[in-house]
């Protein structure tokens, strides 16, 4: 373009002579004289204080907008997009948070949502954003209908419309280039208007200033933001070339694009950059109590919200900021006011708002109204709020067809029928943990077509139909604590069981109350020892042995055969359950575990196993005082035995039946496993679980310390007290009764210990396996009981045989020995001195078995009666 003498102008050929002495601009893809391989050297970018607090310095060492820093589309990170949270820009605390486009992977900083300009590949950052309509006279619509400029802006040279249509069909419009009168050969220094003219200054000194560069062979200095432009801007068409390893250190990178401007070039109301990001933000300041990512902010604490009408992303949690103070803030796509004290919602007029999260707030109502306007809600977060209830919000007259995650977590639910989902037809991801929902009417999820995910963490789920996922042809994932609801007869039919995700029962299966036959192997077996023996002991001790009944000690052992005895009638509970419920038991869990049998059954396990310790602890201090003090009257008579054995009943049947009480009914204590008594030896939290573990835990392992100290004073009793003068003969009878003691101690150690050892660990907060529990309540609890019989009854049986087949061979000696002097006396045969001495040896004789026999009878006589007493106390 030339100026002629007249004033006029007219075009001029871009050719080699017509370019060395004017300012010359054509596209790329223009085919022109002359090419150059020349670098173009970029000045040195000046720090500035102020450009460095806003911006932030990429991989490469440009610049680009905080906001921006971990946006692909700004190569500012070194890293791919997978991994592009922990771009190189790590000073980020906390993470930019980020838009997620609708059809792909794609990520886009919030501060370009809604700006009239599409930035996800499928249009979803644009597609449902709602402006305020322009007001008439005083503001131009755009060809799009959505962005509105103030009037006076229209053709003014310099287009504010995304699609340039405030400066289309305007009169006054100038040609693509300019050049004044008086034009400058180069050196000289070329500044853009931005609309459509530019400037040629004189070039003051011998390099251009850092705002530009200059063309090869002393040429004019152009601004750096035409460099790789897509415009020839040199005579050499220097300035597009070497484009894709372009690099431009200190300077600020347009996004989604290769080029660079200086930071004067920023905020100077022209848009240099493709996407107009050099002209975002400009005289902006960030609330004192935020961290802002452009207009994404996170927040510490209240601010004036409504002076930022940009503002598209608030995370406010712990504050008090409250609903009316982000009224207008139409342009909100994410919100977030946790735990802020809200206790009202109102009318919302935020129809851009796809995400709202009031969880942990003061909120007891909300309805369907007040969040009716919020006509493109996707996310809706309303967990932990002291809700009265939340059917107000279910008003058939609103709907939210966009809405495809809530999140109920903590509500107050009990039971859900087939309306209660009706307001949410598009609903895809379900969150109702820790809502205390119990039950779900037989088609109480069928309105939810389209539900992919579904979380009932922390809701028992008792009561559900076999068609409870019956229609849930989307359903990909289940979070639940219920087996049952994991069953493969119960999910529908394209969905893995392994994407039904719930804790293993260690007990039950499926299909049987007992899942494993190791489990009913051992089940009948204890069921059998305990039932079979105990009952053969009590009938021997109360009918057949009725004069050692008088004892005391064979009191105690009586009752402890009635306790053990209730221990097997547990057993045989359990075991004829599963054998009712076996090949159906999901269906019949719960009907089992509120049972009164299972009540029953858990009542009789407590009662005989506390009463069954305490008996030990009796016996134990009994046998402790016959044999530590045998000349003393401490004894238990035949009534006081009864008396303190009443007494332990009494206490166990209390202890048994405290779950059982008005006030501590809702423990449900005695329901919480198919073997209906809860054993606190894993880290799962239940209701009740401080009563068992002070009861089984802690109790019970007192008592073994004091029954196993007491065998260990009874056994050096026995040997202080033990006057044998036969070393050997009295090491082996230690040794015998040290083995009947052991044998006492061994089995409450195998059976208390673990099981008070492991609930120590876990109430320490030591992981312990779930499948624990079913070895203490199958192989351990039931132990003793099925042992005690054998150790206090059948090895007193034997011990006897022993000692009637040793009196026999007494007698018989006894016997021939009074036959062979009979003999001799009746002989005449023999002379008188044979007879002499015959009589001489056999007084000899005579007299040594007498004196040793009478030591050792004196000794067998003590030995016998402690011996007696110790047997039957095994």
């Amino acid at each position: 373009m030339l100026r002629n003498g007249d004033n006029s102008l007219s075009d001029v050929s871009c050719d080699e002579k017509a370019s060395a002495a004017f300012f010359c601009e054509m596209k790329s893809g223009e085919t022109t004289v002359g090419s150059s391989n020349v670098t173009i050297l970029l000045p040195t970018q000046t720090d500035n204080k102020t450009f460095q607090e806003h911006f932030s310095k990429c991989a490469y060492n440009h610049t680009t907008h905080d906001f921006l820093a971990c946006d692909v589309d700004a190569n500012c990170s070194a890293v791919d997009f997978a991994s592009s949270v922990t771009c190189s820009n790590n000073k980020f605390s906390p993470p930019v948070p980020f838009f997620h486009c609708k059809s792909t992977l794609h990520r886009i900083p919030y501060t370009l949502v809604c700006d009239h300009r599409a930035d996800c590949c499928d249009s979803s950052d644009e597609d449902f954003c709602q402006f305020s309509p322009c007001l008439g006279r005083k503001q131009f619509a755009c060809k799009d209908k959505k962005q509105c400029v103030p009037r006076e802006q229209r053709c003014d040279k310099l287009s504010q419309c995304v699609d340039n249509s405030d400066e289309l069909k305007c009169s006054d419009t100038v040609n693509v280039g300019n050049v004044y009168h008086n034009t400058l050969l180069p050196p000289a220094v070329v500044d853009f208007t931005g609309k459509g003219s530019f400037t040629v200054t004189p070039l003051n000194s011998s390099t251009c200033p850092e705002t530009h560069f200059q063309c090869h062979g002393n040429g004019y200095c152009m601004p750096v933001y035409v460099r790789c432009n897509g415009v020839f801007d040199c005579r050499g068409k220097e300035d597009e070339m070497d484009c894709d390893s372009y690099t431009c250190p200190g300077f600020y990178r347009c996004r989604a694009s290769k080029i660079c401007l200086h930071h004067d070039h920023l905020c100077d109301g022209v848009f240099q950059c493709p996407q107009r990001d050099d002209e975002l933000l400009c005289n902006f300041t960030c609330p004192e109590n935020c961290t802002c990512y452009g207009h994404a902010f996170i927040c510490t604490g209240e601010f004036r919200a409504n002076h930022y009408r940009d503002l598209r992303y608030l995370e406010a949690p712990d504050t008090k900021l409250k609903l009316t103070d982000v009224f207008n803030n139409r342009l909100l796509i994410n919100l977030v006011l946790r735990n802020s004290g809200i206790t009202r919602v109102g009318e919302l007029n935020l129809p851009n708002l796809q995400s709202l999260d009031l969880s942990y707030n003061k909120l007891t109502s909300i309805t369907g109204s007040e969040l009716g306007q919020l006509i493109n809600l996707h996310y809706l977060v309303l967990a932990f709020n002291p809700f009265d209830t939340i059917h107000s919000l279910l008003d058939s007259r609103y709907t939210f067809p966009y809405l495809y995650s809530v999140n109920f977590s903590g509500l107050p639910f009990t039971e859900l029928n087939e309306t209660f989902f009706a307001a949410f037809p598009s609903l895809q991801i379900l969150n109702l943990s820790k809502s205390g929902l119990d039950g779900v009417s037989e088609s109480g999820f069928q309105s939810l077509k389209h539900l992919n995910e579904l979380d009932l963490r922390g809701c028992s789920m008792q009561r559900f139909s076999r068609v409870v996922f019956e229609g849930l042809e989307n359903l990909q994932h289940v979070y639940t604590d219920n087996y049952k609801l994991c069953c493969p007869a119960v999910l529908p039919a394209q969905l893995d069981p392994s994407d039904c995700h719930a804790p293993k029962d260690e007990i039950s299966s499926c299909d049987a109350l007992l899942r494993s036959e190791v489990f009913r192997l051992f089940l009948a077996l204890y069921a059998l020892l305990a039932l079979l023996g105990n009952l053969g002991s009590f009938f021997y001790r109360v009918f057949i042995d009725k004069a050692s009944v008088k004892l005391g000690f064979n009191v105690f052992v009586t009752h402890l055969c009635v306790a053990d005895f209730l221990m097997g009638a547990y057993l045989a509970i359990v075991g004829v359950a599963d054998r009712i419920y076996d090949g159906d038991y999901r269906w019949n869990d719960s009907e089992w575990k509120h049972s009164a049998a299972c009540k029953v059954a858990g009542f009789l396990s407590l009662l005989s196993s506390e009463v069954s310790a305490f008996l030990i602890c009796l016996i134990t201090l009994e046998r402790f005082l016959v044999i530590g003090f045998p000349h003393k009257t401490l004894r238990f008579s035949r009534w006081s035995a009864h008396v303190a054995c009443v007494t332990l009943w009494i206490l166990g049947l209390l202890l048994a039946a405290v779950p059982l009480l008005p006030n501590t009914a809702h423990w449900q204590f005695y329901s919480q496993s198919g073997i209906c008594i809860p054993l606190p030896v894993t880290r799962k939290e239940f209701p009740g679980g401080d009563y068992a573990f002070g009861i089984m835990i802690a109790l019970n392992f007192v008592l073994f310390l004091f029954i196993a100290a007491g065998q260990i004073l009874i056994y050096w009793s026995i040997r202080s007290n033990s006057v044998t003068t036969n070393r050997y003969n009295k090491k082996s009878k230690d040794m015998a009764v040290a083995r009947r003691l052991l044998a006492v101690v061994m089995t409450d150690f195998l059976c208390w210990f673990p099981i008070g050892l492991l609930g120590i660990l876990a109430r320490s907060g030591v992981p312990i396996p779930g499948d624990v529990n079913v070895a203490m309540a199958i192989f351990v609890l039931p132990f003793n009981s099925a042992l005690n019989p054998f150790l206090y009854t059948f090895n007193m049986l034997r011990e006897r045989r022993r000692k009637a087949r040793e009196d026999r061979l007494a007698m018989e000696e006894r016997s021939e020995h009074a036959t062979t002097q009979n003999s001799v006396q009746s002989s005449g045969a023999v002379t008188s001195s044979q007879q002499k001495a015959y009589t001489e040896k056999e007084a000899w004789k005579l007299f040594d078995k007498f004196l040793k026999e009478g030591v050792l009878s004196l000794d067998r006589v003590r030995h016998r009666i402690l011996n007696v007493e110790l047997t039957q106390s095994q």
